[in-house]
């Protein structure tokens, strides 16, 4: 370990072993160890962040729903499952359910809403919150 901080990692995500040595100061050799231990301790996890409308996906929105505490797990179960779903989670508050969800545009959202959420019998209630625009993204900032 060098004990260097300040090599950003989020740089370059198609760096080579060679690459992270030379920046770390080490063997490609090493670097590969590491960055493999890493993975699989789980200490680091890679994740790919692109522009959603790449995907065709021009409408985002998080949903707070609130769902019969005793079917908390049973009402998250398939929406995680919908391919609309980014993201999924048990919370606390006025809701107890937040759900990213990416849609090809407001006609795609309400039909998820009408017929993903929709027929979920645990929901009680449910807030859409828009996102009109975001400017940053998993710790980047978006230009």
């Amino acid at each position: 370990h060098t004990g260097r901080t300040d090599i950003p990692l989020t740089e370059d995500g198609r760096a080579t072993y060679t690459d992270l040595a030379r920046r770390a100061g080490t063997t490609a050799l090493t670097a590969r160890r590491r960055l493999e231990a890493l993975l699989e301790s789980q200490v680091l996890r890679l994740a790919t962040e692109l522009d959603l409308a790449l995907l065709g996906a021009q409408t985002e929105a998080l949903l707070w729903i609130s769902v019969r505490p005793g079917a908390l797990r049973g009402g998250a179960r398939p929406l995680s499952a919908h391919p609309h779903v980014r993201f999924c989670a048990a919370t606390t508050g006025p809701a107890n359910l937040v759900v990213a969800v990416a849609a090809a545009n407001l006609d795609a959202l309400y039909t998820f809403l009408t017929d993903a959420v929709g027929p979920l019998e645990a929901v009680t209630a449910t807030d859409t919150t828009p996102l009109l625009a975001t400017v940053k993204r998993t710790g980047l900032i978006r230009h």
